[in-house]
């Protein structure tokens, strides 16, 4: 039922009140949602058992993205031995809750899941956690488990306007968030510049060498003209949602559309601009004036909280920069593949197991990922440990069911209830493969991380196909 995945001494001297107020930390960041939602419950702020259900305020889950059919085949339970740290009746009660659902209609044996426990790195329930399958959106997590590996959670990414020689250039680090208001600010400073240097006729010039970008042909049918994801760009007018809508229609082209907006705010401001557009490295020294993007934390935060592919493509391509590797698509993925494989690594997960992992995007649109269950259990598992302080905000950042963000309105059902506000978790879709990955605290008190996987489904049964995952992710919680 699982393999030991063992990675840290755990009772060094002075260590055993520090972990054991970790813990109890990290139940109470748990159980306080718990808390927090029956009384919201109570008082008809939000929908739950006891009220009515009311009109949801957080951003659902989207639409479906497309891929294949797939053909269903029934798979027989995987069956191996718990790891000797662990209680095995108490493993062996997990495991068998969460089996009695590989018999429903829409599962016909097709189940996989790995929980490891976070204070050890062992896996304590498994069924089929080797087999490397599509993580649709769960790999988002990935992804943000390796920017913040790479990256500074406080960082932000700057778009600057330099003027010199009656040249005004804009330069683009990736952010991708840039609104209205900021780039009018910064049409605004670069006006004052040009006053500054007697300029009142400009040429306008981007520079977009600090990140390639592009669409990633690995999308398929998921990509920019079905309204999944907005091309990756140095710079970005409110991520290229043409109509402010997630899964509306995207810029084909973010750094011209940010161009074109920036002469005419330029122009607005008194500046003649003449000529097309050029594109051209900015000159070093020269005066400049910049706005900047929110924290990189905060844009992990958004990222999983609301599934946006566009941000978490951004994210990809700033571990390629950040380790100092090309920023094209294909560069960007590779680049996520190698931190988690060293993660993977690092977390004591066997190597067979990684044998079949490839990642082929950032955002998890691509039906060319593959990620085994053990390993998203296993990165989990270490956000919670509390050991890695800078992959620890990914506890606090993913949805928590019935609450929050693509999880708002699942955990409804009678039968999955009891997780409501306890479960936090990532959800994924994509035709054929229904998943769910995440952080909780089993009713003995162990913290874990857990990865789902219902798949094998035609397109018609996705909605069961999700009740389905629901139902496995709430016998986590279960107490019999």
């Amino acid at each position: 039922m699982g393999h030991f995945l063992g990675r840290r001494t755990l009772y060094r001297e002075g260590m055993v009140p520090e972990r054991i107020w970790r813990n109890t930390a990290i139940a109470l960041c748990i159980a306080v949602p718990a808390s927090f939602y029956l009384l919201g419950d109570l008082a008809d702020a939000f929908p739950g058992v006891l009220t009515v259900r009311s009109e949801q305020s957080e951003p659902g889950a989207g639409p479906a993205a497309e891929a294949e059919d797939w053909e269903r085949v029934t798979t027989p339970a995987p069956q191996g031995h718990v790891a000797p740290e662990v209680d095995e009746e108490a493993a062996a009660d997990v495991a068998t809750r969460m089996d009695a659902h590989a018999g429903l209609p829409v599962v016909e044996g097709n189940l996989a899941y790995s929980v490891v426990d976070a204070d050890s790195g062992e896996q304590i329930a498994a069924r089929d956690a080797e087999t490397a399958r599509i993580p649709a959106s769960t790999l988002k997590l990935l992804t943000a488990a390796a920017v913040l590996r790479v990256r500074d959670a406080d960082e932000v990414l700057t778009t600057s306007a330099v003027v010199s020689d009656g040249t005004i250039t804009l330069v683009g680090e990736g952010d991708m968030t840039l609104t209205e208001d900021k780039l009018t600010s910064l049409a605004e400073d670069a006006a004052t510049l040009a006053a500054e240097q007697d300029t009142d006729t400009v040429a306008l010039a981007v520079d977009t060498t600090a990140l390639t970008g592009g669409e990633n042909p690995a999308w398929g049918d998921n990509g920019i003209d079905g309204g999944w994801v907005t091309p990756t760009a140095a710079m970005a007018l409110e991520e290229g949602w043409l109509d402010g809508e997630q899964y509306g229609a995207k810029s084909a082209d973010p750094v011209g559309d940010v161009a074109e907006r920036f002469r005419e705010l330029l122009e607005e401001q008194g500046l003649t601009v003449e000529g097309d557009v050029a594109s051209a490295e900015a000159p070093t020294g020269a005066a400049a004036a910049e706005v900047t993007s929110a924290p990189l934390g905060e844009i992990v935060r958004h990222t999983l909280l609301i599934s946006d592919n566009t941000t978490a493509e951004l994210l990809a391509h700033l571990v390629a920069q950040a380790r100092g590797e090309d920023t094209t698509p294909e560069a960007a993925a590779a680049a996520v593949e190698a931190e988690i494989r060293e993660l993977a690594a690092e977390l004591g997960v066997p190597e067979e197991d990684l044998e079949a992992f490839e990642i082929a995007d950032g955002s998890g649109l691509s039906r060319d990922n593959r990620v085994p269950p053990t390993v998203l259990a296993s990165v989990l598992g270490e956000v919670a440990s509390g050991d890695v302080a800078e992959l620890e905000q990914i506890l606090y950042d993913v949805p928590i069911a019935a609450l929050s963000g693509t999880l708002a309105d699942r955990f409804d059902a009678e039968d999955t209830s009891q997780a409501a506000g306890l479960v936090r978790g990532k959800t994924g879709y994509l035709g054929g493969a229904a998943t769910l990955a995440g952080i909780t605290t089993l009713p003995d008190g162990r913290t874990v991380g857990y990865s789902i996987i219902v798949h094998g489904f035609e397109g018609s049964e996705a909605a069961d196909a999700r009740a389905a995952v629901d139902e496995v992710a709430a016998e986590l919680v279960s107490g019999s």
